[in-house]
């Protein structure tokens, strides 16, 4: 009895030492202890992001769950708009940003100044495509997919021609291309991969135009439009929670947009501000936007959002070069085309 006593005591103790190491280990994978410290004493940061506000608002309560007394707060804008608020605030010397989360990636020129330097534990994890701009990580990463309201179309669109069939003509929404970058590389994917007209016949088929995408969800769940290329953060929670949408993966391949995200230099709380950077950028973090929210990511430990099967998908990346010379110049095309002032 007494040998049966002190085994279980030595499994005790060894669980605890099992349960110290994962937790140092946790700790080291966000930055170390020191640094969850000095967070937990500033308490709060402050995002700028171009992430739906719905969105954002799911990562930090999945964040809020490790470090409930940090707090966030959100300031959500259009990547445009986001762009010109904060180049407005750093000519004034007022950027109030701790960390900046950026959906178009040809933007950030603009404001490279803003960022300090930083790179998260994980860094070596994720590929050089998205390592272009320093400092610069993809916290979030966003890809078009089909969606349709089944309650309208029993059978929706599968590939991004289907768009194009008279069935669809009138019933089809979009998202403004120049709304973001994830708008915007949608746009060029259409062109570069489906043909130079693409645009032109899909206007021709009569589509609605909406300025982001949360309205263009909701327009698919009240059944204003049948069918649309829509985020699949904003499509794949709302077909999961019962709403009368369905999604499918494009068989052509998914535009995906990673986002710029980085720590401000004149970030008051830099501390909490490279908290949430590595928890975001984290495994765990990159899993509650892919898993939790239907996102992507560029980290391949995260997997796939909900019916995207490994192998069946094509990620479609675009050239960072291409990406920012041409978009001024192909977007005046799309407004033109899609009657957009």
């Amino acid at each position: 009895m007494k040998y049966f006593t002190s085994y279980k005591v030595s499994i005790a103790a060894s669980l605890l030492v099992l349960a110290m190491a994962g937790a140092a280990k946790a700790q080291d994978e966000l930055g170390g202890a020191a640094l969850i410290e000095a967070a937990r004493k500033e308490g709060k940061l402050v995002l700028y992001t171009s992430n739906q506000i719905e969105a954002e608002q799911e990562l930090v309560k999945e964040f809020n769950k490790r470090f409930p007394d940090i707090r966030v707060e959100i300031v959500r804008a259009p990547g445009s708009r986001l762009a010109t608020r904060i180049a407005t605030e750093l000519s004034a010397n007022q950027l109030s940003a701790d960390v900046i989360d950026m959906s178009d990636r040809g933007l950030v020129a603009e404001i490279k100044d803003a960022f300090a330097d930083y790179a998260p534990p994980n860094a070596a994890d994720y590929p050089d495509a998205v390592k272009s701009i320093p400092n610069l990580w993809p916290k979030s990463t966003w890809g078009f997919v089909l969606a349709h309201n089944v309650a309208i179309v029993p059978e929706g669109p599968s590939s991004w021609a289907d768009l194009l069939k008279p069935e669809y003509k009138g019933k089809v929404g979009l998202v403004v291309a120049n709304s973001g970058g994830s708008t915007w590389t949608t746009a060029m994917f259409q062109r570069k991969e489906l043909g130079d007209d693409f645009w032109q016949k899909l206007a021709g088929n009569g589509v609605t135009v909406y300025p982001s995408g949360s309205p263009l969800a909701s327009a698919l769940v009240r059944g204003e439009v049948a069918v649309g290329a829509a985020q699949s953060n904003s499509v794949i929670p709302l077909a999961r929670d019962g709403a009368p949408v369905s999604v499918s993966f494009p068989q052509e391949g998914i535009p995906i947009t990673p986002s710029a995200a980085g720590l401000t230099k004149t970030a008051r709380n830099p501390n909490a501000g490279k908290l949430y950077l590595n928890w975001s950028l984290s495994a765990e973090g990159q899993q509650a936007w892919v898993k939790g929210q239907g996102g992507f990511s560029t980290l391949p430990q995260a997997g796939l959002p909900d019916g995207a099967q490994e192998g069946a998908v094509k990620l479609w990346l675009p050239d960072p070069i291409e990406y920012q010379s041409v978009r001024n110049a192909w977007i005046a095309e799309w407004n033109t085309i899609y009657n957009v002032q």
